[in-house]
This record gives structure tokens, sequence and C-alpha cells, in this order.
């Protein structure tokens, strides 16, 4: 039961897991895969509308040396979505589900994504109240009021356990840094969970558990896939093992839009860095084209 603790701590932050069967064997050899990736999203799935992936991001797994890397991608990141053109990344969920935020994200990055998560704002609540909440101190006044989701975010500075309820308000939070801000929140509040799920106090709530979780997420893996993950971030946890980055770039408004620009290059080096590869021919042609690509849509 120990093992199927540590998989909370990948989901937390609206989550993940994966298989560890490591794919060899890939056709497409402008894509990078030196390690497991999994995408996650944690989406605003309402009753009346499908959403958007209001938390993205790619989780990377090094079994062999027992490491993770967490990447996270802006919501606000100018990206080309298939049969769509130029929008914002989190749009890729409206118009086609994980399906198309996946080989979006693939597409952008390049690198292999071998497994999908999504998490809605729900299952995110439950997630946190199925380990007892998580201590953080919150590092200033958080209020903000949408009355078209009737959401709202009331949070004083100071540390302070927190519920699903109100760890969702964390970690939803935009000040005037906008989404760069928000995800320096939403790693703090992952590393958070990461630590202290190793708590003998919270680990004696097992039973059960991964039925729970089962109920709470949407994925492409199966309940044993999810044990192995657990062994794997238990692993990891004692080493120290997670590390967090963030796609490059700049803020920018586009016709009175805000936007996030990759630095195209940068990124997709810092992509061979944590897969842990060499830079093939293939890959630098693809992000050449891509860089040019990208310039030629800024200037129209």
């Amino acid at each position: 039961m120990r093992k199927l603790f540590f998989l909370i701590v990948v989901l937390i932050a609206a989550f993940i897991w994966g298989d560890f069967s490591f794919i060899n064997d890939i056709k497409d050899f402008a894509l990078l895969s030196g390690k497991k990736n999994i995408v996650v999203m944690g989406c605003d799935i309402r009753k009346d509308d499908v959403g958007r992936s209001d938390t993205l991001f790619v989780v990377m797994l090094d079994k062999d040396h027992k490491q993770a890397s967490l990447l996270s991608i802006p919501r606000d990141t100018r990206v080309k979505i298939k049969d769509r053109g130029w929008d914002k990344v989190n749009a890729a969920f409206a118009y086609g589900g994980h399906q198309l935020t996946e080989s979006t994200v693939q597409d952008f990055l390049g690198i292999k994504l071998h497994n999908y998560v999504v998490v809605d704002f729900q299952g995110f609540k439950d997630l946190v109240d199925v380990i007892g909440g998580v201590d953080i101190n919150v590092e200033k006044r958080m209020y903000y009021y949408d009355p078209y989701a009737d959401f709202e975010i009331d949070l004083r500075p100071g540390m302070q356990h927190m519920d699903g309820k109100t760890a969702m308000q964390y970690v939803r939070y935009r000040d005037e840094e906008g989404d760069i801000g928000r995800i320096r929140r939403q790693q703090k509040f992952i590393m958070a969970v990461y630590k202290q799920i190793a708590s003998k106090n919270i680990i004696a709530k097992m039973p059960g558990v991964s039925k729970q979780i089962m109920s709470m997420i949407k994925s492409d893996l199966s309940l044993k896939e999810m044990v192995e993950l657990g062994k794997v971030m238990h692993d990891m946890l004692a080493r120290d093992g997670l590390k967090m980055a963030m796609v490059p770039g700049t803020p920018k408004y586009i016709d009175g839009i805000s936007y996030w620009i990759p630095d195209i290059p940068k990124m997709r080096r810092q992509m061979a860095e944590m897969q842990n590869v060499k830079i093939t021919e293939k890959f630098n042609e693809n992000t050449k084209k891509l860089q040019e690509e990208y310039t030629g849509s800024l200037k129209k």
C-alpha cells in the first residue's frame, strides 16, 4: 500500500502517472525520447462546457536513475494547433480534448509523449483531501472572484493547512505576474506534496485509496501501472529526484490578447537536456522549421 501512496504526489497538482515499459522503437526520429513522458492536464470541465487545460505540464521519468523532471507549459503559450491555426495551448483541449492537447504538445516540444492524465477541478480537490491536506506558506494576500464560474479565492498570508477546496484557490490564483507567478505557486505546491507524502501518519490512510484515485482522474493507464509509478516515485523521493522547469519565453500582447511567446531554440535544447539525449539532425531540422514558421506567423 505504501507504493500506491506515492502515486498521489504527481497527480496532486492536477495530475499524473504512466507505465514504465520504455518505448525505444520510435518511428519519427524528429521526436526525442530519452525518458518516459506523461502529459498532464488540469481542466476546468463543467457540465455545459468542455473546458480548457487550466494547468498543463509534462512529467519526464527516468526509472534507471530514479529521477523525475516536471516541465510546466504556461497556458497562454502560443502554439500551432492542427486545423485551428495559432492559438493558446490551453485551447487545444476545448477543440479536441486530451488527444489534440497531447499531439499539440508533442509537436511543440519535439519529444515523444507516451501517456496522458486528465484531472478536473473536483478530482484535484478530492486528491488533496485523500492525503489529508497540505501545509503551505501563503506568501501574500490573495483575493479574486469570478462571477461566471462563481469561484472565489480568499487567502491570507502565512502558514496554513489546506484542504482540497483551499488548495484549489492557491494553485489557481493569478496576480500581476499572470500565469508565470501562478506556475511558481503550482510548482511550490507540488513540491510541498512531494515532500509531505512520506509522512507515516498519511501512509496509514492508504487502504482503498487506489480505487478512489481511479475515480478521480482520466488516463490511459491501468491500476498495475499506477502501482509501478508509486514505487518509482517512492525511490525518487528518497533521492530528492524531482526537478522543475518551465518553457522559456517572454510575455507579449498580440491584437490585445496576452500570450507567452516561447524561445523555441532554447526550449528545444532544454528538451534534449531534460531527456538526457543528443540532438539529432532530424530534430535540428524540425526545430529550425518550427522557428521559421513561428517567426513568419508573428509578422502577419
